[in-house]
């Protein structure tokens, strides 16, 4: 959405892309490095780094090898005795009948597992992948509506299984005790309804309500020897032999032997981080500002990912914990995009928080090379002082990039009469939207809502609120509020420009059409495709390199005066728009061209196509001979033509929420992140929305898997289905997105609350041309009604309907899916016949010359 009242800001949500080179910025870490090297002494606690160290000395987990006594002494000894406790511990070895120090070996392969999962000592099970390894079983229970957050580990040494809860949102799991008592593990409502439940049992045919609900409820029964709330069976677990597997090893040499071979596939090539640093330059408030500085080399540690022309980036991410007072104080996740083209020798990676004064709290980050794979968690201690630190101004070397976290800019509202448009909650705005206002002041009494130009209602008094009437289908609409007083003047007046498509900047005059006669003053509009984090701050309109109109805000419209030409040269409209990094964009259209030019589209027509054989494989290797492409039955010239297993990719993934998939959710949440990790490139994009009673958008478009991941972790099943709102809300956030684009759409039932009937849905999905993957969970075989959509969906944009049981089945359809993006061929040509103003569908058709075979594509396009 763009304001005309205001400036438009850049997206909380997008990833931080203001890294540049300062030439007088404080680079902290080097100043701390030189004092050091100075002072000829060794880094201190802050800023060591743990994960794939082989120092002991710093090692986490290791007090948890130690008797209790010894722990006891650790726990309230200070820095210094704790370095003395731990060192004089690692230099025994409990199997000296072998050249090896397996303790030692032990002690970092278990770290590396609590490294894998980024897991503060604080979380129970970080402490049991110390002392115990993986589990062999590891179930997550997914039932947000009966359970808190929890997971099932099986342990085969262990004579029983073992729970682990999150009491909180953000905060660490817990191993569960009896001494809880099995409410700890229930969703605040769930737990009424047990209550209810048990007192008026008797009264009460049906089964217990979470087993109902939740598929994994029996088991939890079993594993707390409690079922439902209060009914205790004979064979539980005690405290005691709990809290037992926490204890240190009875035989520390037994221990050694077996954690000196922890298995550790599938662990990525760790970063180098060179050293860590904070300091504290300001106090806001009741907060002190923590600057923390992670330093890494670049040559050979990162990999640099360039798209196009475009300058090479390194792209980071870094996942933080701050912990103290034995709670999570706060998490915290950054990107950094940091332009490469310099090739600079250090990056410095720069992260503030606001930290209480006075505490002394614990750093965990996990740094990780988006492009390259690579890895590196470290730790630092961070003591906040009470009053700020001076700071030294040590210049910034050039060799060295420094990259900003995540900075927003602030947006004022105006107070005193004035007037302010809400903008709507949803990214997409469907049919008839509730327009709401903010009015300040005395002097408004009517307000009139315009949208386009066209007056659509009048409210005259208090609440200033109006429905409004959208178009069938998303597109740009400028909305105008204008607040008038008693005499009917002009107050103040506000616009909001709703559905702006983003993506690749791109420029289409959509007024005049093409063909249409126009001579003498008319109207041109154009329509902007506006990169996420940019905005447009000029329209420029010209006819014949004549400078016509300049707009710097929507609708991008302008009257121009075309030239009877008579013939003797073309007349021509230019639309040319520029965003506020100076990048240009134009579209071009001939204006009354005499018979004897032809306007050439130079847009191909792009079929990402997918063919199989009569057993449903996927077939590869072919030749652009063994293709024909026909449209409206005509045969076209093929002008492009290759396999596209490596070209860009977007992928949308719409997941149905409705309180049908209540016991589903949870491992359809799983399978789409797997997928997403699986299938996903540094130079593909990724976005996620979900649907219920309502469509909303939980991640943006990002190259940051996970981001989307962890939009999808926070999802619930509550509400109806608004499925066809859903087909259309997430197929609109394609707009402005080029090549291989894909939509999967996952929902368990028939529509129940959309505003769109179904033929305005399919007919918007025809002409996306975004293939639909289209999903159906459970539904039954005479559910004919929604398996006839979700297969025509697919059917009409060249994707694919599927229909399973069980969500434990989406891991094998997204594989299925996977491969067929991977093996499509991109079939491209120019249509024999030019662009018109009228908006004919065109049917297309891909045929492969071996009649074995099947072509499957989109079946068609509007020009």
């Amino acid at each position: 959405m763009a304001r005309t009242r205001v400036d438009t800001t850049r997206d909380r949500d997008a990833p931080s892309r203001v890294p540049v080179r300062l030439g007088l910025l404080l680079l902290l870490l080097l100043a701390a490095l030189a004092r050091q090297a100075a002072a000829g002494t060794a880094p201190t606690d802050e800023g060591e780094a743990v994960a794939g160290s082989g120092d002991l000395v710093w090692s986490e987990g290791t007090e948890l090898l130690l008797p209790q006594p010894e722990r006891e002494r650790f726990a309230a000894a200070d820095t210094t005795e704790r370095r003395r406790l731990l060192e004089a511990f690692a230099a025994t070895d409990p199997v000296p009948d072998t050249p090896e120090h397996e303790l030692r070996e032990g002690i970092r392969r278990r770290r590396e597992l609590m490294s894998r999962e980024f897991l503060t000592l604080l979380d129970d099970r970080a402490r049991f992948l110390f002392l115990h390894g993986a589990p062999a079983e590891r179930l997550p229970i997914d039932c947000d509506q009966v359970f808190r957050p929890m997971e099932v580990w099986v342990y085969a040494h262990l004579s029983r299984p073992l729970l682990f809860y999150r009491p909180e949102a953000a905060q660490p799991y817990r191993l569960w005790l009896p001494v809880d008592s099995k409410r700890v593990l229930y969703a605040e409502e769930m737990e009424y309804w047990l209550e209810q439940y048990h007192e008026l049992r008797r009264y009460i045919s049906g089964r217990r309500f979470d087993l109902q609900l939740c598929r994994h409820a029996k088991r939890i029964d079993e594993i707390t020897g409690i079922d439902g709330l209060f009914s205790h069976r004979a064979e539980r677990p005690t405290n005691a032999e709990l809290l037992g597997y926490l204890a240190a090893p009875a035989d520390l040499g037994q221990w050694a032997r077996a954690a000196a071979v922890t298995p550790l596939e599938g662990f990525r090539d760790a970063l180098d981080i060179e050293g860590v640093e904070s300091v504290f330059p300001e106090l806001r408030g009741q907060r002190m500002l923590a600057r923390i500085t992670l330093l890494l080399p670049t040559a050979e540690n990162l990999e640099t990912y360039q798209e196009g022309e475009a300058d090479p980036e390194y792209r980071l991410q870094v996942e933080g914990i701050l912990e103290g007072d034995e709670a999570v104080f706060e998490t915290f996740r950054m990107r950094f995009q940091v332009n490469a083209s310099t090739h600079p020798e250090k990056l410095a990676l720069v992260i503030d928080r606001q930290l209480r004064p006075g505490r002394e709290l614990t750093a965990r980050m996990r740094v990780r090379d988006e492009i390259g794979g690579g890895e590196r968690v470290v730790v630092a201690t961070v003591m906040v002082p009470r009053e700020p630190t001076p700071v030294p101004d040590v210049p910034v070397p050039e060799s060295v990039i420094v990259a900003l976290g995540d900075q927003l800019a602030e947006r004022r509202i105006p107070g005193r009469d004035g007037i302010v448009l809400v903008p709507p909650e949803a990214d997409v705005a469907l049919g008839l939207w509730r327009a709401d206002t903010l009015v300040s002041g005395e002097r408004i009494q009517t307000v009139r809502f315009v949208v386009d130009g066209e007056l659509q209602f009048t409210r005259n008094r208090p609440p200033f609120t109006a429905e409004l009437r959208l178009a069938i289908y998303p597109r740009e609409q400028l909305v105008r509020v204008e607040g008038y007083d008693a005499a009917g003047t002009l107050v103040a007046a506000d616009e909001l420009l709703i559905n702006q498509q983003r993506g690749e900047l791109r420029v289409s005059i959509t007024s005049p059409e093409r063909g249409r006669p126009v001579v003498g003053k008319t109207e041109a509009v154009a329509e902007i495709t506006v990169p996420e984090e940019r905005r447009v701050v000029k329209v420029e309109f010209l006819v014949n390199e004549v400078m016509q109109g300049v707009r710097e805000a929507p609708p991008w419209r302008a009257e121009i005066e075309v030239p009877d030409v008579g013939g003797e040269r073309l007349a021509y409209l230019t639309v040319v728009a520029e965003l506020d990094n100076g990048v240009r964009a134009e579209d071009v259209r001939f204006l009354n061209a005499p018979d004897f030019v032809d306007e050439i589209d130079v847009d191909l027509v792009e079929l990402y196509t997918t063919v199989t054989d009569r057993s449903n494989r996927l077939v590869t290797g072919l030749t652009i001979e063994e293709f024909a492409v026909l449209e409206d039955g005509r045969p076209q010239e093929i002008a492009r033509f290759e396999l596209v297993d490596d070209l860009p990719l977007t992928i949308g993934i719409t997941i149905d929420t409705s309180g049908s998939m209540i016991q589903s959710l949870g491992e359809a949440r799983r399978a789409a992140n797997e997928f997403l990790e699986s299938m996903m490139t540094p130079k593909d994009r990724s976005f996620a929305v979900s649907f219920s009673d309502h469509v909303e958008l939980v991640m943006a478009r990002t190259s940051d898997v996970g981001a989307v991941a962890h939009a999808l972790d926070s999802l619930l099943a509550v509400g109806s289905t608004a499925l066809h709102d859903a087909v259309v809300t997430s197929l609109y956030y394609f707009r402005g997105v080029r090549g291989r684009r894909a939509l999967i759409l996952l929902s368990d039932g028939e529509d129940t609350s959309s505003t769109i009937p179904y033929r305005d849905a399919l007919e918007y999905a025809k002409r996306s041309g975004v293939a639909v993957y289209s999903v159906g969970l459970n539904i039954g075989r005479l559910d004919f009604d929604v398996r006839k959509k979700l297969g025509e969906l697919a059917e009409q944009t060249g994707g694919r309907a599927f229909f399973i049981r069980q969500a434990e089945e989406l891991r094998t359809v997204y594989a299925e899916i996977e491969r067929e993006l991977r093996s499509q061929y991109l079939v491209a040509y120019n249509s024999d016949r030019p662009g018109s103003a009228s908006a004919e569908f065109r049917e297309v058709e891909v045929r492969v010359r071996d009649g074995k075979l099947r072509a499957r594509t989109i079946r068609g396009y509007y020009p």
